[in-house]
């Protein structure tokens, strides 16, 4: 499947800073796992199975293999009172496409190799369900934007499943739908599954047939969180600080609709003839949230002041510079600054490990604008905005490191990182502003947009003021709503409102 089932996330070589989310990692069956991001070990897992005529829980585990040109998956699983088992080994090919376009990825996945055995006991009779087909196709593509990899793909399938060999078999059509994306602040895969089981057994002289459905709803979720908590104690250098909580969690949702196949008497079967075996279930999987205590800053101006929570989040994130003494959360602030501060806020430059010996070859590193050469503090942050096309200067190949930015330019620049330009309407088009005829035309598109999702608010009297310079908690308040934004919003849009919780 594709991404936060496991969400793995491999790095291209062709483009370092194209990320690619592989999904999936639990593989097509609409069951899920806990401890997605850890792709090398084996999991626990849980899936509801269906072609028996009545739901039947399972759980176990699931091994996963995720190689260049394959996908392999091993579950051993069971119900909880041991009379249900299944083993299952799953061997897809991959067919990867990064050529096609500069920061899209197609991925295809076909079956190559499948072994499936179901066995029901009841007492002392055993009923042996054989998987002897299996056909399946699925596809999905990644679209890699500055600081967010988007991705969607559908799948369809049949698995054959013979019954006790020869006595009959079971024919399950299996349709799902793949949303997801995955960013610094976390990461959100839905899947909906849609099952059509036909059952034919063979008894004697009488033959058993019965059709239903099931519905799957499947949620993958990573997020991370940043919780303020008060010192209790009141003689202390700090009132309070800040933690960072990374946690993931893991949702099945179904619904059935079988028949009832526990009447025996001929009258009685007219009757629930018209009746269906309809219910819903739920099941999860949590992991306990790790903590991290965020740097506590001393700043001393800002106690009071109306930015100080989102100015001490920046800081205890090690995103604004802690080294001095005083904030200045009036002054405007520089393009270098924020262009560091939006890398920092989304983790785009990573600490690189240099091998330890007596002699390391210099490292070739043209400027990356005219007026940012090597010797800047920030080139490696400056670089990364400009390689992820999030920044690109003033024109000239200049950047105009030491220039202010104007709240116009603050928003495009979000909007570009996210990639979501497309959400605007062709123009000529307004936005609610007051001021919007003072919008400059390249901008137009990101506030227009930035308005819509709650991130360009603009004054209580409905201004947005566009070619005013940010001030630097102005930029504080900004840069901790687009944080909240990839915590929360993306979320919502890509669970909440497609699975209705």
């Amino acid at each position: 499947m594709k991404k936060i089932s496991v969400i793995l996330v491999l790095v291209l070589m062709l483009n370092p800073f194209i990320v690619y989310a592989k999904v999936n990692n639990a593989g097509f069956e609409g069951g899920i796992h806990k401890n997605e991001m850890d792709y090398k070990k084996t999991k626990q897992y849980k899936e509801v199975i269906f072609l028996t005529g009545e739901p039947i829980l399972l759980e176990g585990t699931v091994a996963i293999k995720i190689k260049d040109k394959k996908l392999q998956y091993k579950y051993e699983l069971s119900s909880k009172d041991g009379q249900v088992t299944l083993e299952r080994d799953i061997e897809l090919e991959r067919i990867i496409d990064q050529s096609s376009h500069p920061s899209q990825i197609v991925e295809v996945n076909n079956i190559l190799d499948y072994d499936e055995e179901i066995v029901i006991k009841s007492g002392r009779n055993k009923t042996t369900y054989t998987l002897v087909d299996y056909q399946f196709h699925n596809s999905t593509i990644d679209d890699c934007e500055p600081v967010v990899a988007f991705y969607s793909g559908n799948w369809v399938g049949t698995k054959t499943y013979s019954i006790n060999k020869d006595k009959g078999q079971v024919v399950v059509e299996i349709t799902g739908n793949i949303y997801g994306y995955d960013h610094y602040w976390g990461a959100t895969e839905t899947q909906k599954i849609h099952k059509d089981i036909n059952y034919t057994l063979n008894s004697g002289d009488t033959t058993l047939e019965w059709s239903g459905y099931a519905d799957i709803d499947v949620s993958f979720n990573r997020t991370k969180n940043i919780e303020y908590f008060e010192n209790a104690a009141y003689l202390s250098s700090f009132d309070g600080g800040y933690t960072l909580t990374e946690k993931e969690e893991t949702i099945m949702e179904y619904k059935y609709d079988l028949p009832y196949l526990d009447k025996t008497d001929q009258e009685q079967e007219r009757v629930v003839a018209k009746l269906r075996n309809k219910g819903n279930g739920v099941e999860r999987f949590e992991t306990h949230p790790t903590q991290k205590k965020m740097y506590i800053p001393k700043f001393e101006d800002i106690k009071g002041y109306w930015a100080e929570k989102d100015i001490k989040k920046l800081a205890g994130l090690q995103i604004i510079d802690t080294n001095n003494k005083y904030f200045g959360g009036n002054l405007p602030i520089e393009r270098q600054e924020f262009a560091k501060w939006i890398a920092k806020a989304v983790n785009l430059v990573k600490e690189e490990k240099k091998p330890k010996r007596s002699y390391v070859k210099p490292e070739i590193n043209p400027p990356v604008f005219s007026d940012v050469t090597k010797e800047n503090p920030d080139y490696e942050y400056i670089k990364a905005i400009k390689e992820k096309g999030i920044m690109n200067g003033i024109g000239n190949n200049k950047f105009m490191p030491k220039g202010n930015l104007t709240r116009a330019q603050a928003v495009t620049i979000i909007i570009r990182a996210l990639g979501i330009e497309r959400l605007a309407p062709n123009p000529p088009f307004t936005t609610r502003f007051r001021d919007d005829e003072k919008i400059p035309k390249w901008a137009k598109k990101a506030i227009y947009v930035a308005q819509q999702i709650g991130l360009a608010e603009g004054s209580p009297e409905g201004y947005f003021y566009p070619n005013d310079y940010m001030t630097r908690a102005e930029a504080a308040v900004f840069l901790n709503r687009f944080i909240s934004y990839l915590q929360e919003d993306f979320k919502t849009y890509y669970r909440d409102m497609i699975l209705g919780y």
